[in-house]
């Protein structure tokens, strides 16, 4: 049979009354082997409601309705299974609108700069660089354009960097180095100035709605030369990933190393 010459494969289901280029025609993107493609094509549902996440049936069924057939597509055949797998996974986010998941494996495909970074990543160990031993406050720049930050200027650095941040006065009063981190990689580093009593010179900013915590804005100086050692890199230490800011929280405190 031709199916069984096909061995494992990818093919694309299109519809036919769509007009212009190909890319525009596909729905769903598959890996099959035998006649799974075809037999994809030609589901009957009898009508039977379709549960919330079945957006390829409606199409489908939307298609036959309509007195069409459902256009199939092999993007690639003679593949060995883990190949049809991959090859699958990188077509999805471009014409798999019809797809409920990513595929299988995606974890390699249509990275960012920064996830690049984390995966091949070479992590520092917090015990290595002296001003890390000391009293660490990571804080999230996720909400910050990385760009403009590395391109700005001084004070824009500072400003996202140095606060306002959600931590009490306790710790504040101790923090000997500020660590910017966008997606657990490092960005900006500062250390903190000090009073003639060693503690850390920080404003203390009011709760903006009552029973809402007070935040702390701290004065530093900026330190490029870690930087330039370690931007783009992550923290460790013992196995933990200190420069990944726990969900839902601005920042981090880590007390000084023994």
């Amino acid at each position: 049979m031709v199916s069984a010459k096909l061995a494992a494969y990818v093919y694309a289901l299109a519809d036919p009354r769509e007009e212009g280029a190909l890319k525009d025609r596909i729905f769903y993107i598959g890996k099959g082997n035998g006649n799974r493609c075809f037999s994809h094509a030609h589901i009957d549902t009898d009508g039977a409601p379709l549960n919330e996440g079945e957006h390829k049936l409606a199409k489908i069924r939307e298609i036959r309705s309509a007195g069409n057939d459902v256009e199939v597509l092999i993007v690639s055949h003679g593949l060995t299974d883990p190949e049809a797998h991959s090859l699958e996974t990188a077509l999805i986010p471009l014409l798999g609108d019809t797809n409920k998941v990513a595929g299988h494996g995606d974890r390699g495909f249509w990275l960012t700069e920064s996830q690049v970074k984390e995966i091949h990543d070479r992590p520092i160990e917090r015990g290595d660089i002296d001003l890390l031993r000391r009293n660490v406050l990571f804080v999230s720049l996720n909400q910050q354009d990385a760009t403009k930050l590395l391109s700005g200027v001084e004070d824009e650095v500072a400003q996202a960097t140095l606060g306002n941040w959600n931590l009490n006065v306790r710790d504040s009063r101790r923090v000997d180095c500020v660590v910017g981190v966008k997606n657990r990689l490092i960005l900006s580093i500062f250390e903190t100035e000090k009073t003639p009593d060693n503690i850390t010179r920080f404003d203390r900013l009011s709760a903006p709605t009552k029973g809402a915590h007070g935040r702390s804005r701290f004065f530093a100086t900026r330190r490029g030369d870690l930087e330039e050692q370690l931007r783009g890199r992550t923290v460790r230490q013992e196995g933990q990933v200190l420069s990944k800011i726990r969900p839902g929280a601005g920042c981090q405190f880590f007390a000084a190393m023994a």
